[in-house]
């Protein structure tokens, strides 16, 4: 397969005028810490933050997967893109021009991508056509009478891009026609249908209100649309379904995404939790009331890859549903999954008859607050709703303790764990906690255990093998390249013991006289083989050394206490061979060791006396 190929000095541009702390937090919560930003992966589930990114170094890591790279590998791993659309996406972000005439694509890379675009264009379109047809059509006031019934502004509607679908048959046909765009692309996308007759095509959405579903990105991937009356006011008929939502398509697939990320990913992002409801007004209602961190699944079941995206941006989850026995399924269901992605999951229940948008017409925003305040844990919720729906015999409440054990087995916390078992045995009235912990021990699946260490101190074998003195001052020389046109490198050199660190090091220097900079991704490159690389990459995530007194004053103690160390290593050695030498009778060798001895001697004398 072909690639796309840019000269050296546009992608060098690229990299460097990427904010790569923007661009990561755009998927990932950071927190800064010194001069580094620390978040949760998002390539893999974990509960302490182990992804490390360095302004300086335009680079990240995680210790935990020991997953790295720079802007280019982190939006074609996050996104799942090839590297001419990071290449693309980034070079937009940093206001560069790609240079057309360089660009050598595979055929079918560059028809699948200009299929993509189009598709992205013609549902932009649609979306466009409904918005303008919630205001401008004969029959909008029926679409627009829905929205004021349940309170919904005009800005609400236009921030989230709520559209008109026209009653009739073929309006959105007819207005993707005249755009250039063919009935068969609409298709494909599941805008339009074939009639049975064959004579030609008809609106999937016709006589709805439109909710756009959007990526992260912000393209129009999907449509959920709500039955409206028809013109003549009769109410809609038992065959019409309230939602019709798009097929998947190869834009879409169901379960994949939560309506209103895309617009709730900065606030979710800013408080790290999220509130997950059920319905599109119900949204519509939390947003516009101050809940910006609200998303819905797209009437669907919570999905393992709806907790994925949601841990991108957050570590907590409130699910907000109907208190009814709905309400309780999906709590159960929901669980699990937030464990498995290291989501912390609590929940509010709203009182009988009350969903989210009538509990705010109600009680208004500051009595949802107050609700959500008093949100319990997940596993605490399912317990007491459980013991307060159980049967009145003993055999129904065992049964009620017994649908919990799943719940129980999926708390991977033991004192969390102990607590819930002690508030089983509460709330159904049992004297002996033990005799909880026996079922669950009974109904236990048999699972290795897994410890997982997300430390960025954890030490690997790599590391064990490279010293850390020279780990540390190498690192030094890394976070300020200027240090490169001293004598500092030269000096270092001599002393480094590690072979693979010497690699490193000669690796940055010959970067540094090439290009005059150090270029991170040519220095990864030549370092593929290095035993050090683990390490390198680990060390290219932290900006350890900000200030550059202090790391110059590290420099010189270190560089002085590693010369200590070897001449207090090599002089015996020496001194041995020396005396080996003219035990056999080779005055010749013993001259040239007693030179190099000496030498040693002086280097460390004047290296020991510039740190005194």
């Amino acid at each position: 397969m072909g690639v796309l190929l840019f000269p050296d000095e546009v992608i060098s541009e690229i990299r460097e005028r990427v904010d790569m702390v923007a661009l990561v937090g755009e998927y990932v919560r950071l927190v800064k810490r010194g001069s580094n930003h620390v978040g949760l992966c998002p390539f893999h589930a974990e509960k302490t933050p182990s992804f490390n990114v360095s302004a300086v170094h335009k680079f990240y890591h995680c210790f935990g997967c020991k997953e790295s790279g720079d802007a280019f590998s982190f939006l074609m791993r996050i996104d799942g893109v090839a590297f001419p659309q990071a290449a693309r996406s980034l070079a937009e972000r940093a206001g560069v021009q790609l240079p057309e005439s360089d660009r050598v694509e595979d055929v079918a890379e560059r028809r699948a991508r200009q299929q993509t675009e189009r598709q992205w264009a013609l549902m932009d379109e649609a979306c466009r056509f409904y918005e303008q047809q919630l205001t401008e059509h004969p029959h909008a006031k029926i679409a627009q009478a829905e929205l004021e019934a349940r309170g919904v502004t005009k800005e609400t509607a236009g921030r989230f891009r709520i559209g008109y679908a026209p009653h009739g048959w073929d309006a959105l046909c007819q207005h993707l026609s005249a755009k250039g765009y063919t009935s068969a692309d609409a298709e494909l996308v599941g805008m339009v249908l074939k009639r049975r007759d064959g004579s030609g095509y008809y609106d999937r959405f016709r006589g709805r209100l439109m909710f756009p579903v959007r990526e992260l990105s912000g393209h129009v991937l999907a449509f959920s649309g709500r039955v409206l009356a028809s013109p003549d006011g009769a109410a809609p008929g038992p065959d019409d379904p309230k939602y019709v939502n798009s097929p998947e398509s190869p834009l879409y697939t169901k379960g994949n995404l939560l309506y209103g990320l895309h617009e709730a990913r900065v606030e979710v992002r800013r408080n790290g939790w999220a509130l997950l409801c059920e319905g599109n007004f119900d949204l519509l209602a939390l947003h516009q009331d101050g809940f910006g961190n609200a998303a819905a699944p797209l009437g669907t079941a919570f999905t393992a890859a709806q907790a994925k995206l949601l841990a991108r941006f957050a570590d907590r989850v409130t699910l907000l549903f109907d208190g009814d026995a709905a309400g309780a399924k999906a709590v159960r269901a929901a669980f699990p999954i937030l464990q498995q992605h290291g989501l912390r999951g609590s929940v509010v229940q709203l009182p009988a008859g009350h969903d989210p948008d009538s509990y705010l017409r109600a009680h208004g925003a500051d009595g949802l607050r107050q609700l959500l305040s008093g949100a319990r844990g997940i596993v605490e919720a399912l317990i007491d709703d459980a013991a307060e729906h159980a049967g009145p015999s003993a055999a129904d409440r065992a049964a009620a303790i017994d649908t919990l054990v799943p719940v129980l087995q999926s708390v991977a916390n033991s004192v969390e764990l102990e607590l819930c078992i002690e508030r089983v045995a509460q709330r159904f009235g049992l004297a002996d906690p033990s005799l909880v912990r026996r079922q669950l021990r009974q109904n236990r699946p048999a699972a290795p255990a897994v410890r997982e260490t997300n430390s960025a101190l954890a030490a690997s074998p790599e590391h064990v093998r490279l010293p850390k003195l020279q780990q540390e001052l190498l690192g030094v020389l890394l976070d300020r390249p200027q240090f490169f046109a001293s004598a500092y490198p030269s000096e270092l050199e001599g002393l480094l013991t590690s072979p693979a660190l010497r690699g490193v090091l000669a690796a940055a220097k010959a970067s540094i006289q090439e290009t005059g900079a150090l270029d991170l991704s040519a220095l990864l490159s030549i370092a593929q083989d290095n035993p050090a690389l683990p390490w390198l990459k680990e060390r290219l995530a932290l900006q350890l050394y900000q200030d550059r007194d202090d790391a110059e004053q590290v420099l010189q103690t270190g560089i002085a206490m590693l010369a200590k160390q070897n001449l207090e290593r090599e002089l015996p050695r020496l001194g041995q061979e020396i005396s080996k030498a003219r035990r056999a009778g080779d005055d010749e060798q013993a001259v040239q060791l007693t030179k190099q001895r000496d030498e040693l001697g002086r280097s460390a004398a004047k290296l020991l006396r510039r740190e005194r």
